[in-house]
């Protein structure tokens, strides 16, 4: 099994630090992107809730680091 398996299969309790924000149609990818180029170490996201024409989407992100999850909350926590 990859590194890579490993981290999609990985229990999403086992993450230190969870946040959950909410997104209208089409504002997740930019999220997502950042988090791709910014995030130091393993971190997931997951649909909770898809966005619609009238109403946004809610999502929860998992981090290990300290770093990341506060990173990602001073970005993206309203």
């Amino acid at each position: 099994m990859t590194v890579l398996d490993q981290l999609a299969t990985r229990e999403k309790e086992s993450f230190q630090h969870t946040v959950e924000i909410f997104k209208p149609f089409g504002g997740i990818d930019v999220v997502i992107s950042w988090c791709k180029t910014e995030m130091t170490k393993d971190w997931r996201w997951q649909v909770i809730e898809m966005s619609s024409d009238i109403r946004p989407g809610r999502y929860c992100f998992y981090f290990d680091s300290d770093r990341d999850y506060c990173a990602f909350l001073l970005k993206w926590q309203n």
